[in-house]
């Protein structure tokens, strides 16, 4: 079990669902944002089915899903030394997340998935590292396993996912 040294221990051993892009970043196209942000889109239809999309969720550490909050995705170390075995860093004073290896592929085909079904502009450096993270990153067994379930349950799949999977 990974034990943290940070502020929130408890939050550390609880796994979370997260949205994978921020409601911040899907919320912001919405009129309903400007309104109020997240307490009033929870009255906004529209904001409720892009919340609850499955293919924008999935699980975090509490800690680390906390710390994230919505800051962006980026490159900008190569130490790893906030959350162990995690491999992944942030930078608090850049608002940055640097997501380790493993999930990159992921996250990308989730990014390019929301971009493409929801409209949401994408900023050119950002497109940029979500396609190549999609090329550099093939998605694993459980992903096209995943995709293939939340596609009977939420009745359309990831695209960006089901084109990989079946190469």
């Amino acid at each position: 079990m990974w034990i943290p040294d940070k502020k929130n221990q408890a939050r550390a051993e609880c796994i979370e669902s997260k949205h994978v892009m921020s409601a911040k970043n899907f919320g912001r196209h919405l009129t309903c944002w400007q309104g109020g942000r997240r307490k009033v889109c929870k009255k906004d239809a529209t904001f409720n089915q892009i919340e609850g999309d499955m293919h924008n969720l999935q699980p975090a550490i509490g800690e680390v899903n906390g710390d994230r909050s919505n800051y962006r995705y980026s490159l900008f170390t190569k130490e790893f030394n906030q959350y162990r075995q995690f491999k992944s860093a942030m930078d608090f004073k850049a608002h940055v997340f640097q997501p380790r290896n493993e999930n990159r592929g992921m996250i990308a085909r989730a990014y390019l998935y929301m971009s493409d079904k929801y409209k949401i502009n994408l900023s050119n450096q950002e497109k940029k590292l979500m396609m190549a993270w999609n090329t550099m990153y093939a998605p694993e067994n459980f992903e096209c396993k995943r995709n293939a379930h939340i596609a009977k349950v939420q009745d359309n799949d990831n695209k960006f996912v089901t084109g990989r999977c079946t190469q």
